[in-house]
């Protein structure tokens, strides 16, 4: 745990299974052992989602409960309500709604996120990306510690072996659930799984995989360390959640950079964990060397279009990307009094704790224009500063405080009710500003 330098506040993700229950099993031997060392002990909580998917998942979060509060754990379950289950990709949509809930809560409270994966997951995700065509990025290792959505995400347990995990278990008299989804050969990972010991046979060997893995980790390092001299040269961050992109540097630098600095941006306007498939990437890039972008283009969720076609926005030689409306949240983020949360992967919000009651959501067209409004009938209650050159779609796509079906605030326009006394935060952290810094 040491180099991983683990924050006071943690959040462990426990399914049930046996890996996260070990991963349980760990965090507790080792906050004792800190406790015997009289080092500070981290503030601990088990985090357990229940994504409705199965009928046995509220009662295995209950035991999950038992099980963590016997460890001296608090614990919460983190339930997943879509207003519609997905029919098809029912493993990925689980996985990035589990995500998206870990990282809200640990987000809120400034903690870092622990996850089981191990060495065979490092295995089987390898093979995975491999049969889906997934170049440096994919193959790469997982790390011990990443970023998602603003929280840090260790991962202690990726050198050891699964064997060795449930070896632990077992000393320990420690039980876990087994989810019958494991055995299910309808998912691609378990076909993977089953796959392993065939490859063994050809020398494939779940060594082999992982070390290769670390060898792509390298090579990722150092294109990562290309992108960004190219991200501090092409690249303006706005602090409205969009991004300004000069054009020269992209038709100068190889493919290969080029294509990962575009992904950044995507990830970056988008809030999006994920880049989308090679293919989308390569047909932008094509787009921005040949100048064919002046109607726009749409991938990842981001608008991707020339500056001149925005009024009141300079043109140069770049382009302008912002996020696209129909992809924003649907269902509005309550916070509590003196609570924080991340909103659309892009903001991270905060509600101080003498603002009244109510909830996060866009400010769209209707609401940029009730601002307008107010601020102009009433200039002494109601401020309304419209940023220059920022394109009306950037705009609509902040987040706004409202309460009871009014706008209360929305800090970039300068827009605070008189209740709100200024004090509603919203931050951009999707991306990186531009210069040395």
């Amino acid at each position: 745990m040491k180099p991983l330098r683990p924050g006071p506040q943690l959040g462990v993700a426990v399914s049930g299974g046996g890996d996260s229950v070990a991963l349980m099993l760990l965090v507790s031997l080792w906050r004792d052992w800190l406790g015997q060392k009289d080092q500070p002990v981290p503030d601990v909580t088990v985090l357990t989602v229940d994504h409705g998917l199965r009928r046995e998942a509220a009662q295995e979060a209950r035991q999950v409960g038992r099980w963590a509060r016997a460890l001296g754990f608090s614990h919460k379950t983190l339930k997943w309500v879509p207003a519609e289950k997905p029919s098809a990709n029912i493993q990925q949509a689980a996985r990035d709604a589990r995500y998206s809930l870990l990282t809200g809560w640990a987000g809120a409270r400034e903690a870092d996120l622990l996850v089981a994966h191990h060495l065979d997951d490092q295995a089987e995700t390898f093979l995975i990306r491999l049969q889906r065509g997934s170049g440096v990025d994919g193959l790469a290792a997982m790390t011990p510690v990443s970023v998602k959505a603003g929280v840090r995400v260790l991962r202690p347990l990726l050198t050891v072996p699964q064997a060795r995990l449930r070896a632990t278990l077992r000393v320990h008299q420690q039980k876990w659930v087994e989810d019958p989804s494991n055995e299910d050969a309808r998912f691609l990972r378990v076909q993977v799984r089953k796959a392993l010991p065939l490859l063994d046979e050809l020398g494939l060997t779940r060594d082999r995989l992982v070390e290769t893995a670390l060898r792509m980790t390298r090579a990722r390092a150092a294109l990562d360390d290309m992108c960004d001299q190219v991200e501090r040269a092409a690249v303006c961050w706005c602090e409205e959640g969009f991004a300004r992109v000069a054009l020269r540097p992209l038709r100068e630098v190889p493919d290969e950079i080029a294509l990962r600095l575009l992904a950044r941006i995507l990830k970056g306007v988008t809030g999006s964990v994920y880049a989308p498939r090679l293919q989308g990437l390569e047909a932008l890039l094509t787009a921005v060397r040949t100048g064919s972008l002046q109607g726009g283009r749409t991938l990842g969720g981001a608008k991707w279009s020339a500056a001149g076609k925005w009024p009141g926005v300079n043109s140069g030689d770049e382009m302008v990307v912002l996020r696209e409306g129909a992809g924003l949240p649907a269902e509005p983020l309550t916070l509590k009094p003196g609570g924080q949360a991340v909103w659309d992967g892009r903001f991270r919000v905060m509600r101080p704790k003498k603002l009244v009651a109510g909830e996060v959501r866009a400010l769209g067209a209707d609401g940029l224009k009730l601002a307008v409004s107010l601020a102009r009938e009433n200039p002494q209650a109601y401020g309304c500063d419209l940023p220059h050159q920022v394109p009306r779609p950037v705009l609509h796509a902040l987040p706004a405080y409202w309460r009871e079906g009014g706008l209360r605030a929305q800090p970039h326009l300068g827009f605070f009710a008189p209740e709100c006394g200024g004090v509603f935060e919203a931050r951009f952290i999707g991306g990186r500003p531009r210069g040395d810094g």
